[in-house]
């Protein structure tokens, strides 16, 4: 027996908004973020997986002689300071990545000139970068507890926006 006119309507309208739903659920999962590890400029290590459940994690990818990332450098430096001065669980990394003539040591003076206490690494052969898909700098990716990707903002934050999402992120 064939399904009448107005049962099939009814079941291919009721089909077509499960997908949606589906669909709407699916996009509203964060991805896990691509776990990596690194040596800090300061001489210790840092693994994203081992910030699960204890920290969110603000990753910066720059290098020296981009002008957005230097001029971005000093609001991270001062939400850092208020992350810290506010006992958030928040950890911030600024990932050098090598581009053109830079070298670790430009990125090292230049953390050292401008006074950044947070923590530094070099992405050797751009590894990370490519993991995230970085390919323009600034990038900075919001990672929260869970270890997945909350908020990725591909240009050069200020600090009123870097504490928005921050805040957003943490639910502070």
């Amino acid at each position: 027996m064939l399904i009448s006119s107005p049962h099939l309507r009814r079941y291919l309208l009721l089909l077509a908004s499960l997908a949606a739903l589906l669909i709407i659920l699916g996009c509203n999962r964060l991805a896990a973020a691509p776990d990596f590890q690194v040596a800090q400029f300061d001489g210790g290590s840092f693994q994203l997986s081992e910030m699960t459940g204890q920290e969110a994690v603000v990753i910066n990818f720059w290098y020296p002689s981009c002008p957005p990332c230097r001029e971005e450098m000093p609001h991270f430096e001062e939400v850092w300071q208020q992350v810290q001065e506010q006992d958030q669980d928040v950890r911030f990394l600024g990932l050098f990545v090598p581009q053109g003539f830079d070298t670790e040591q430009d990125a090292r003076d230049f953390v050292d000139e401008l006074g950044l206490t947070f923590d530094f690494a070099t992405d050797l052969q751009a590894r990370i970068a490519q993991a995230y898909e970085v390919q323009y700098f600034p990038t900075t990716y919001f990672i929260n507890k869970e270890g997945r990707v909350f908020q990725q903002e591909i240009s050069n934050l200020d600090r009123e926006s870097l504490a928005a999402i921050i805040s957003q992120m943490t639910g502070g």
